[in-house]
């Protein structure tokens, strides 16, 4: 191993994207710690003070021991929820996940690191899609008409003004249970008839219905400096709706960037603060690629392999190398 600065990989044991990325930086000497959230307290111990130049200290595992003035970046990847002790009641347990996250989270925020995809703050921010919408407009990306609101009248106004009608998607959540079942929530779509007064409980985003006119789906991952991208292709109607609903459908193959999206990406990642992002876009017949969506810590290991790309490496440099 060289000698140099370590990376702090925080993410969940089973977390694909940062095995990759972890093998990769394996492959060019640089020391990983790998740091699965939902180990902290019980199996993780922290200790940490205040100097002159900042926090010093330690982060302990089972798997060996962190110094925390080692760290020069840090890989971000949605870590666990803290693994709090059994005994504790509703109360104490709020009251310790709260000190966690604000403890030990504002310890390691406070580390003089390179974060990727960004730190918490700023991954979070990142997560509004509003926000995210607004910000792919400003950065020259295209994204499909949309419209939020809490009025079925505006809803239905706004899915009858488009030929293929329009679509639901959720803002955040992914996942809904009901009756004890836990389902995806998928990209729906809708005619104005569909539309009712359940729009009104609370707020709901609704885009222009693009599925009659898509090529192919892509997902680019990109950082400021370089980018991959794989086209996603299913003859199967639901899939090429949202192709999370029909895996078993779907082909896969690397493709080029348009110039002028890529560099819309890589406006998107400096407006917002990200040294990386994971971009969904549908390509339409006519050649457009419309931006959907773009999630700092969406998954793409699965598509390294079936796409016969080397995504990691990607990550690799943005975690090694100095913003322009």
């Amino acid at each position: 191993m060289r000698e140099g600065p370590t990376v702090l990989v925080l993410a969940p044991d089973d977390d694909g994207e940062a095995g990759r990325v972890s093998a990769r930086l394996a492959e060019r000497g640089v020391a990983c710690f790998r740091l699965d959230t939902a180990a902290f307290p019980t199996a993780c111990t922290v200790t940490a003070e205040l100097g002159p130049s900042g926090w010093h200290g330690t982060i302990t595992t089972p798997e060996g021991t962190l110094d925390l003035s080692e760290v020069g970046a840090v890989l971000y990847r949605q870590p666990s929820p803290f693994g709090l002790p059994a005994g504790l009641n509703a109360s104490e347990r709020r009251f310790a996940q709260v000190e966690a996250r604000f403890g030990l989270g504002g310890l390691l925020a406070s580390l003089p690191a390179r974060w990727v995809p960004g730190t918490p703050g700023r991954v979070a921010d990142a997560e509004y899609k509003p926000l995210q919408l607004a910000a792919a407009v400003r950065c020259g990306l295209l994204p499909p008409p949309t419209l939020a609101t809490n009025s079925p009248e505006a809803a239905r106004s706004f899915t009858a003004r488009h030929d293929g009608g329009a679509v639901y998607k959720a803002f955040m959540h992914k996942v809904v249970a009901d009756d004890g079942r836990v389902s995806l929530i998928y990209t729906s779509p809708l005619d104005p008839a569909s539309v009712d007064g359940r729009v009104a409980s609370t707020m709901h985003q609704f885009q222009a219905n693009l599925a009659a006119r898509k090529r192919f789906d892509v997902r680019v991952l990109a950082s400021r400096r370089r980018h991959a991208a794989v086209a996603i292709t299913s003859p199967d109607p639901r899939a090429r709706q949202d192709f999370r609903s029909r895996y078993d459908t779907l082909t896969y193959r690397p493709v080029d960037v348009p110039p002028q999206v890529a560099e819309g990406c890589r406006r998107y990642l400096r407006l917002l603060e990200l040294r990386l992002g994971v971009f969904d876009f549908c390509v339409t017949d006519d050649g457009q690629w419309h931006f959907l969506e773009c999630g700092p810590g969406a998954q793409w290991a699965w598509l390294e392999e079936e796409a016969g790309l080397v995504m990691g490496d990607l990550v690799a440099d943005a975690l090694l190398e100095e913003l322009p």
